[in-house]
């Protein structure tokens, strides 16, 4: 009598993520935007996935404030300490249509997406201009002209707002969110529900993956006065 045949378990997912900043160099007196953040992201595996980003750092431009992407100053790669803003709201739904739908990004095989925010405060949609870390740090906004305004800001950084002059800076992903991200072997299409009440509608009533084997190639910007 022959034995039953057992299939093997699929190999985990591999996902690359190449990090850069466009352009590589800030500086504080000649530019009054920030560098382009972008993330270009492949999946190697042989089907399609979607990932569920909210809270990680896949999910721009929030990750900017919840200390999911990383800086550190190098070359002795002292990690920078940056804002950090805390948002309440509702548990995520996974209901087609809803504004929460923009947290599913599904990944095809070797087919690159590339998300892209302004590396800096206001995510780019207020245009804040950036300031070095010593006007930072006085916890005040500042106008156009340098001058101080009465409108508390973070003295943390966001960005390149809030670090110092003369130093390069890496940018990378916390792995410890990276790794904890939800993940399912299928299309968007087929996490996502028509029903708005009842049972089912909310993220964690599907489930999730584990093993994504995330690599990761950071990216760096040069800070000048």
């Amino acid at each position: 009598m022959s034995s039953p045949t057992t299939t093997p378990p699929s190999p985990p997912p591999k996902v690359h993520i190449k990090i850069t900043l466009t352009p590589p160099t800030h500086s504080f007196t000649t530019c009054s935007l920030t560098p382009l953040l972008t993330f270009t992201i492949t999946s190697t595996a042989p089907h399609p996935i979607t990932l569920f980003t909210f809270n990680h750092p896949l999910s721009l431009p929030s990750a900017l404030t919840n200390r999911t992407i990383t800086i550190h100053a190098l070359p002795s790669r002292q990690k920078v300490e940056t804002c950090s803003l805390r948002v309440n709201r509702p548990a995520i739904t996974r209901i087609r249509g809803d504004a929460d739908e923009a947290f599913y990004l599904t990944l095809y095989p070797d087919t690159p997406v590339e998300l892209s925010t302004p590396f800096g405060r206001g995510g780019g949609v207020n245009k804040v201009r950036p300031v070095p870390k010593a006007v930072a740090e006085k916890g005040w906004e500042v106008d156009d002209e340098g001058r101080e305004r009465k409108v508390r800001r973070s003295v943390q950084p966001t960005g390149v707002d809030g670090l110092e002059p003369g130093v390069e800076y890496e940018v990378g992903l916390d792995r410890e969110s990276l790794e904890g991200m939800w993940w399912a072997g299928v299309e968007k299409g087929e996490v996502l529900v028509e029903e708005r009440t009842g049972k089912g509608r909310y993220m964690q009533d599907y489930g999730g993956g584990d093993g994504v084997e995330w690599v990761v190639e950071v990216g760096v910007v040069k800070v000048e006065e």
